[in-house]
């Protein structure tokens, strides 16, 4: 039988973390989904190369270092298959306390001292005063990451968002295929590539194409813990040149 839904992994060097999310895979409540595991290191070209091969009507892109609510999978389907007008779905990307340090884009969160004014004046410029949003890009073209902590839980339905977290992102294959895929033009780690796919993927509603059913949700229910990692792709997100690149083609295409 054909896949209801498709699950992307991309990964590297990073063995004991994916085990532990192919059995959070193997424990999930719905049962109608395929696996596709792909070993590339431009993440751009693996994630394209991951739903190419696959063949669910729904594809999900999740991260090697997460570990997944048993009805993450029955959730997300079931939300699309209400839903006719949404496009893409994401939801909570919890990271627990003690590994939010693994990550510099959480410097701010419970700085002291001298860092505590520096955290401030961060949180009113890149996160525009709103530190615990979830799925908004603002307008200096920074993302905001309420989805990473637990504040995030307490939000009821489906909310609309500019973007989908970039470890737990499911959308149609007919969108993904319309928009033509990941930009390969994203280099090496390819940060942006995701929420530059899920935004192209949200304007084909916005110029009316498809019967607006593009639209771009967040839901609890759509859980994970992601435990982030300092191994496999972490490291090569030293190179700061080529990640500068990224965020600036993201930018010129969907912020100017």
């Amino acid at each position: 039988m054909k896949p209801k839904l498709s699950v992307v992994i991309c990964t590297k060097g990073r063995d004991e973390t994916l085990k532990e999310t192919l059995e959070s895979l193997k424990k999930q409540s719905f049962k109608n989904w395929e696996l596709v595991v792909v070993r590339e290191t431009p993440l751009s070209k693996a994630r394209d190369l991951g739903w190419r091969r696959s063949k669910g009507e729904i594809v999900a892109w999740i991260d090697d270092d997460v570990v997944l609510d048993k009805d993450w999978a029955k959730n997300l389907v079931k939300i699309f298959d209400e839903n006719k007008d949404v496009g893409g779905v994401s939801g909570p990307t919890i990271v627990p306390a003690d590994l939010l340090k693994n990550r510099m884009v959480f410097w701010w969160y419970g700085a002291k001292g001298w860092k505590k004014p520096l955290a401030w004046i961060w949180k009113q410029t890149m996160l525009n005063g709103k530190p615990f949003a979830v799925g908004r890009i603002w307008k200096i073209g920074w993302w905001s990451p309420g989805s990473n902590f637990k504040e995030c839980l307490k939000l009821k339905g489906l909310q609309e968002v500019d973007y989908l977290e970039a470890c737990n992102m499911s959308l149609r294959r007919s969108l993904v295929k319309k928009v033509g895929g990941f930009d390969l033009g994203y280099e090496g780690t390819s940060e942006w590539c995701e929420v530059d796919l899920a935004m192209r993927v949200a304007r084909l509603g916005q110029n009316k194409v498809n019967d607006r059913s593009c639209k771009l949700v967040w839901s609890r229910e759509v859980k994970l813990k992601h435990m982030v990692s300092r191994a496999g792709v972490y490291v090569d997100r030293r190179r700061l040149k080529e990640r500068f690149k990224n965020y600036f083609r993201f930018y010129r295409r969907h912020i100017l």
